[in-house]
């Protein structure tokens, strides 16, 4: 993987990955740090610098899991080790969101960014989740799923647009909260027509 990395820099590599790939967002300096054994965040901004440095991070530091993979940290060893993922645009309602007249093209990725066959993509528009990590270009992935925990980040469809925001339900409410302060959350009323949680996200891919 190009630039060799050291033990603590490799731990902590697969633990973003890991956390990326099942939670849908990085972890926090704390959390990376519990997990490679380091006490003091400024201990672990120094392991993340190197792998910024290394080409396999890029970093907001203004954000607590502003971490961000690139393409090296991602880039696929073999063919078994990569999936072909489907990219989603407007969705229709009623039509399947694996439909071919859903797609603007196709991604080949590790298969940490879509752990099963069924795995889709989106690419964002707009800034509504930027506090997250997530900024206008970047491709999401998502496992197919109709519910979803509450503090999920998911991708859900209302009428024919796709959204991504964090699920929240409330009393016979759906809070669909955005990242970003200058946007309101989404409230959908239960039983509104059209509205239907599409998939968790799972995964994020930029490019530079």
């Amino acid at each position: 993987m190009g630039m060799q990395l050291t033990e603590k820099q490799q731990r902590a590599l697969q633990f973003i990955q890991s956390e990326i790939s099942d939670r849908g967002r990085p972890p926090t300096l704390r959390e990376i740090g519990s997990q490679i054994g380091v006490s003091s965040t400024n201990g672990v901004r120094y392991v993340l610098d190197a792998l910024v440095r290394k080409g396999y991070l890029e970093r907001s530091p203004m954000l607590s899991r502003g971490i961000e993979l690139t393409d090296r940290s991602v880039r696929p060893n073999s063919k078994s080790d990569v999936r072909e993922v489907p990219i989603l645009g407007r969705i229709a309602a009623g039509i399947p969101i694996t439909a071919t007249e859903n797609h603007e093209g196709r991604i080949t990725v590790d298969k940490s960014f879509a752990p099963t066959d069924d795995t889709f993509a989106l690419r964002v528009r707009g800034e509504s989740m930027i506090e997250a990590g997530i900024r206008e270009g970047d491709v999401i992935f998502a496992r197919p799923q109709r519910t979803a925990d509450s503090g999920d980040i998911v991708v859900a469809m209302i009428g024919e647009e796709a959204t991504v925001k964090f699920y929240k339900p409330i009393g016979g409410r759906i809070l669909l909260e955005p990242a970003n302060s200058r946007f309101k959350p989404i409230i959908v009323e239960s039983g509104t027509p059209g509205f239907q949680i599409l998939g968790k996200v799972v995964g994020l891919m930029r490019k530079f």
